[in-house]
């Protein structure tokens, strides 16, 4: 699933990033904060009111996205969201079973 569809504080782990989906500088500087495969990550909230009644009427993409990566909180814009692809817990164990 994408980081954009992912519920608030459910923890998950990165998957995959579409580098390609960004701009090299800010590639860069996501790289830098620690987002990487494997990663574990949380979606904390997304930007102000506007964010919170879009994700309400089921729409996801816009705004920016508040996500804790490992120990550090990172602000980032939805189109960077919507370029990770993410795991959960619970995806992992129904796979195993």
């Amino acid at each position: 699933m994408l980081l954009t569809a992912l519920a608030p504080n459910q923890p998950a782990y990165i998957d995959r990033v579409d580098w390609a989906a960004m701009s090299d500088s800010d590639g860069k500087r996501l790289r830098e904060l620690g987002l990487c495969e494997g990663a574990s990550i949380e979606l904390l909230h997304r930007a102000g009111l506007l964010g919170w009644l879009l994700s309400r009427l089921g729409i996801r993409r816009r705004g920016a996205h508040a996500c804790r990566v490992g120990r550090m909180i990172v602000a980032m814009r939805a189109t960077h969201a919507a370029a990770i692809e993410v795991r959960t817990g619970a995806d992992d164990e129904a796979g195993a079973a």
